[in-house]
């Protein structure tokens, strides 16, 4: 008998193990909690949402403006990319704010952006950050405001000197190294600085996310040394070692941005996109991005995915297998390097969008990826090898963006009293939302048609409909009753 209940005992634990593995190859912590109104599905045949998104860089004038500098054309351009956005179905906008200790408003700490105007500290003549903003929501594409943390200036080589540092940044805060000068990490008054910049673009505007790239600590050139070791030993006595000290320097910047955020308007969204590798993240970089999950310090993990798929150790796949493990109760989208298409300097794999379509493929096969964001904006209208082509094949219906909160939506009561009447369908307004869904059923499902802000909407086709509230953060109610026409 007991040989029976080993075995009993031994395909109950069989059977246990078979429930529990997934797609994302054994995370290591729990998934996160499927919601409605967040990255699945709200109800029986409602389409999954996700984050369409793109990154427009200004450092350099990258994407914007582009040498541009008269308040016409850096309109136009703005427009005509989220225009592009809006046609490819997207529904995210990551605007570059902060590219190096400057500011694209009027801010208390550092000075107007030299991408701007053409010239460090002058004024626009135009209410440039309420008109990006602004025209975003037209669109219905959320705006996330990227900052960059540490970086001031950067340099070809050593012999060449950096730009005059701005009065409103205090030298003794800086550290000057080969190429990069940079706010020192390590003093508190500096993280304090980082964080206090942070309250003032969410008092002063209607965000929904803040958002960080990946030049946290500088990756130095070989033979190069961090100067910190003043810092450590005046801050440092209660670390194992300096390296400890550097990521809780980090560490500390992280979790209260993320304090900040929430005490100041809880319905933005804190991201960080870091580098693809882990180990260099936290050994070179400091940035300790599984703690950061981990703790619930960032609501969004955007890695910098861009590399081909395949089965090596740096391939798209690997690496987004190992994301997926690392992805707690925050959120994860994939970071595409659409600009390495079409370009010679990355080979021959690269000189086609296929390996692009691939990767979207493996990216819908993970449970816990809840959409995209592509670098950059410029590559998006360039449409090099046809990339932009695979992207509006792949967002070919529109959706929702996802809830990317931590822990549960609360989700808006559902639309009632749903009518018809001579083309015009109506119902009645739910408190907590700020628009609401428009969906049509093709007969097994129900594909979103629209959204609006209104209680309204003028229905000139025929079929069956429903309607579903949704909140500031994207929850999303249960659909109202139908109606049919």
């Amino acid at each position: 008998m007991k040989y029976i209940n080993y075995l009993l005992i031994a395909l109950l634990i069989g059977f246990v193990a078979s429930c529990s593995s997934g797609d994302d190859e054994g995370p290591v912590g729990p998934e996160g909690p499927e919601q409605p109104g967040g990255g699945g599905q709200t109800s029986s045949g409602m389409p999954k949402k996700e984050l369409r998104g793109v990154w427009m860089a200004t450092v350099w004038g990258i994407d914007w403006p582009q040498d541009k500098y008269d308040a016409f054309s850096q309109k136009k351009l703005y427009t005509d990319y989220l225009d592009l956005m809006k046609s490819c179905n997207m529904n995210a906008v990551f605007f570059q704010i902060r590219g190096m200790a400057d500011a694209f408003y009027e801010s208390q700490y550092e000075p107007w952006s030299k991408n701007i105007t053409g010239q460090a500290g002058v004024k626009p003549t135009y209410d440039l950050m309420n008109f990006l903003i602004e025209e975003a929501h037209k669109r219905d594409i959320q705006f996330h405001a990227w900052i960059n943390p540490y970086r001031i200036a950067t340099r070809g080589s050593a012999s060449q000197g950096f730009p005059v540092l701005d009065k409103k940044i205090p030298a003794e805060w800086t550290k000057d190294y080969n190429k990069i000068r940079i706010y020192n990490p390590a003093l508190p008054e500096v993280q304090q600085r980082i964080v206090d910049i942070v309250k003032e673009i969410l008092s002063k505007y209607d965000v929904d996310g803040i958002h960080m790239d990946d030049y946290f600590y500088p990756a130095l050139e070989s033979g190069e040394q961090m100067k910190d070791e003043e810092e450590y030993k005046k801050y440092g006595s209660g670390f194992k070692s300096i390296d400890d000290f550097r990521r809780n320097n980090e560490n500390v910047v992280i979790q209260n941005i993320q304090k900040a955020v929430k005490e100041t308007k809880p319905d933005v969204v804190f991201s960080v996109s870091p580098a693809s590798d882990f180990n260099n993240n936290y050994h070179r970089l400091f940035a300790d991005a599984k703690t950061w999950a981990e703790k619930g310090w960032v609501d969004v993990m955007i890695p910098q995915l861009y590399h081909l798929t395949g089965t090596t150790e740096t391939s798209f796949n690997l690496r987004l297998n190992l994301w997926s493990q690392y992805t707690y109760d925050n959120h994860l989208l994939v970071g595409y390097g659409i600009y390495k298409f079409g370009d010679k300097q990355y080979g021959t794999h690269y000189q086609n969008s296929d390996d692009l379509k691939r990767q979207f493929d493996y990216a819908r096969t993970k449970s816990k990826v809840e959409g995209g964001v592509h670098f950059s904006a410029k590559d998006l209208k360039a449409n090099n090898v046809g990339v932009s082509d695979v992207i509006r094949k792949e967002y070919k219906k529109k959706v929702l963006p996802p809830y990317l909160g931590l822990g549960k939506a609360q989700l808006p009561e559902a639309p009632n009293d749903l009518r018809l009447n001579n083309g015009k369908m109506t119902w009645s307004a739910v408190g907590g939302a700020v628009k609401y869904a428009i969906y049509k059923s093709n007969g097994k499902e129900y594909e979103l048609l629209d959204v609006v802000k209104e209680t309204s909407y003028d229905m000139g086709q025929k079929g069956t409909f429903v309607v579903t509230a949704v909140s500031k953060v994207n929850a999303e109610s249960l659909p109202s009753n139908s109606v049919s026409r």
